[in-house]
């Protein structure tokens, strides 16, 4: 729901937009990638150093970042996603260490002047954010890394670019910056991380919804601005097959943890992983069904307890696409999941390890990028699938395991269209 919200704050102004500028399909959007940095400010923490509770102040730090995304509606936008990349401590200090990481999963901002190289261009936006924090006191290395998953963060800042090169200065705003940080197994305290990020970075842009071939550029130009998937194709359907990197976050915090390890992480998100998909387009219906399969891997640990879920999963899905506007085409579905989960749990007492298997009905959304519709053999899509119904005990507790997989961009390769195009 947060990520519909999200959506349509920022779509609702741009298709105004889009309907007065009647622009062409193929100048819809334009592909980039940043590399850039977050400035955040010194913070207090504190912890146990020689078996006495003593106050630090962490260091401010810099925090390089990539972005992967693009100006879409016109220059009116951007979506993209972010991934951190590293982090520099701008002072020394020998008693803590920290690290403190800002994920965008999804992020979206609008322009009210339409971006133009050698312009200054404000903007606003609103991100789908994750935090993770660790604290490191002297002495003692093992400490929980925790996260906050499925936050909105607002942003603004200014755009000024030259051909291909755009440079980025901006403010995020972290609202969500109090932890209840776990300094021993049995003693918390509330650190607060801080709540704005200072954000500079650089970007390169480029086209990627042009043909070689003009004559198909101008076919493609020639499609209704607001039309069906398949406008005129040229088969009743193609195969296809797919795979792209994915992530997963539970939505429910998970009692078991609270009751017996309140230290570690409550409410889990995976490593990477990818999603692999095969499946068939119906062209003429706008439908396509697919079979994905997904391994995530959940971890947390601290003060000698660890705990880890592997899942694997084989779903099938039947999505349709709502419409085609200038090459956006968003589907909504339903799916059907046979899960296999492998519980283990290390502490010093202790080691146990269980499996659950079943299936768990789901919902789906995404969209595809398609500027020429079923002509195009290689394309960018995105998944997004929701298991509210998910979970397993543990010692009699429930362990509440609502999964959102997001998978962010997956490549999709229609063989059949390919062959098509070379003939």
């Amino acid at each position: 729901m947060k990520r519909l919200i999200l959506i349509a704050i920022i779509l609702i102004p741009l298709l105004g937009n889009a309907q007065q500028e009647k622009k062409k399909r193929l100048e819809f959007a334009r592909t980039y990638f940043e590399l850039g940095g977050n400035y955040f400010s010194t913070f207090d923490g504190g912890g146990y150093v020689d078996g006495t509770i003593t106050s630090t102040e962490h260091s401010a730090t810099f925090n390089p970042y990539l972005n992967w995304g693009g100006f879409h509606f016109w220059g009116h936008a951007e979506f993209y996603v972010t991934f951190p990349l590293s982090q520099f401590e701008l002072s020394s200090n020998d008693v803590s260490k920290h690290q403190f990481n800002h994920y965008v999963v999804t992020g979206g901002r609008y322009l009210p002047w339409a971006y133009q190289p050698g312009k200054v261009r404000p903007y606003i936006g609103m991100s789908w954010s994750s935090l993770e924090f660790q604290q490191t006191m002297e002495g003692q290395e093992d400490t929980p890394k925790l996260s906050k998953d499925l936050l909105i963060t607002p942003d603004l800042g200014l755009l000024y670019g030259h051909g291909n090169i755009t440079a980025r200065v901006g403010l995020n705003y972290l609202q969500q910056n109090k932890w209840d940080y776990w300094i021993s197994p049995n003693e918390s305290v509330t650190i607060k991380t801080p709540k704005l990020g200072l954000m500079v970075g650089l970007i390169y842009s480029f086209d990627q919804s042009h043909d070689e071939n003009p004559k198909v550029n101008d076919r493609w130009n020639s499609y209704p601005t607001i039309s069906k998937v398949g406008f005129n194709p040229a088969t009743f359907g193609d195969f296809f097959v797919g795979i792209g990197p994915s992530s997963s976050f539970s939505l429910k915090k998970s009692a078991y943890n609270q009751s017996r390890f309140p230290y570690l992480d409550d409410q889990l998100t995976s490593g990477n992983y990818f999603d692999i998909a095969i499946g068939y387009q119906l062209n003429t219906l706008g439908m396509f069904a697919a079979l994905s399969y997904r391994n995530p891997e959940f971890m947390t640990s601290g003060y000698g307890t660890e705990q880890t879920i592997k899942k694997s999963s084989i779903s099938f899905e039947i999505n349709k696409y709502l419409t085609d506007y200038t090459g956006f085409a968003p589907f909504v579905g339903i799916n059907i999941a046979y899960d296999r989960l492998n519980y283990e749990e290390k502490t010093s007492d202790a080691n146990q390890s269980l499996q659950f298997m079943g299936t768990e009905p789901g919902l789906s959304f995404g969209w595809d990028i398609i500027p020429g519709k079923t002509d195009e053999f290689l394309i960018l899509r995105t998944n997004l699938r929701w298991y509210p119904q998910s979970s397993f005990s543990v010692d009699g507790m429930k362990f509440r395991f609502d999964q959102l997989e997001y998978n962010l961009i997956q490549v999709v390769f229609y063989p059949g269209r390919f062959i098509r195009s070379k003939t």
